[in-house]
């Protein structure tokens, strides 16, 4: 009797040229929009430092230089405002419960509605982004069990298959690059929610110093574009 065939290697991933990923990657909205996020952030982390805030003629510039980039940064939040809608209308179509409609809102709708009114309601802006991170989070922690359950099924069946690979399973590999970028996206929310955080006490108490915020800021920008560099 002939051994059972053992499961044939994942193919390689292929190399993509830097600079023609990096052109195809600054080609899209939300690739501009994470570079100036980063530049962004990066500038507010110099300037949490008083040697560097109180430079005669650096820290001046790098102010300017953050208030620009944010200014920038507008121009993009309408693209951002699109894209919430188109999520949470494929949400609202989807086979998610009741439950998980009501989050897709709160998520979708809160982060839709801080990109219209941030510029005249800032407080209830503030609000409706925390909001929207807490919906956020919530939907992404559902899909995070649900792919777990996934992996979970999928090793349990095959382990009794002879010569199984989990290394070389095209689909469970698929699954787990699915489940890190899915826990990094939480990572992101928290990140960004903790700012929202700041801004809804204007910048007070413990958990709203400079330093704490840039440092938010400047991870969620990194890890977006991992995201966005990895589907590019």
């Amino acid at each position: 009797m002939e051994a059972a065939a053992s499961t044939p290697p994942a193919p390689a991933k292929k190399q993509r040229d830097f600079l023609l990923h990096l052109e195809a990657y600054l080609a899209k909205r939300d690739g501009v929009d994470k570079l100036l996020k980063i530049s962004r952030y990066a500038t507010k982390i110099l300037l949490a430092a008083p040697s560097v805030r109180e430079a005669a003629e650096l820290g001046p510039r790098l102010k300017a230089f953050e208030s620009s980039v944010g200014v920038s940064r507008k121009a993009f939040r309408l693209g951002k405002f699109v894209q919430d809608l188109n999520a949470l209308r494929t949400s609202a179509v989807g086979s998610r419960s009741a439950a998980d409609r009501l989050l897709a809102v709160v998520a979708y709708g809160g982060e839709g509605f801080t990109t219209l009114w941030s510029s005249s309601l800032q407080k209830i802006s503030a609000w409706a982004e925390l909001v929207g991170y807490v919906g956020s989070i919530a939907l992404k922690i559902e899909d995070l069990k649900k792919i777990r359950l996934q992996l979970t099924s999928i090793v349990a069946a095959n382990r009794k298959s002879a010569g199984f690979n989990e290394g070389g399973n095209e689909e469970l590999r698929r699954l787990r690059e699915k489940l890190l970028l899915k826990q990094l996206s939480i990572v992101q929310d928290l990140a960004d929610a903790l700012m929202a955080i700041g801004d809804v006490r204007d910048g007070k108490g413990v958990l709203s110093g400079p330093l704490l915020m840039a440092s938010a800021g400047l991870l969620s920008a990194l890890i977006s574009t991992h995201k966005n560099w990895s589907s590019c």
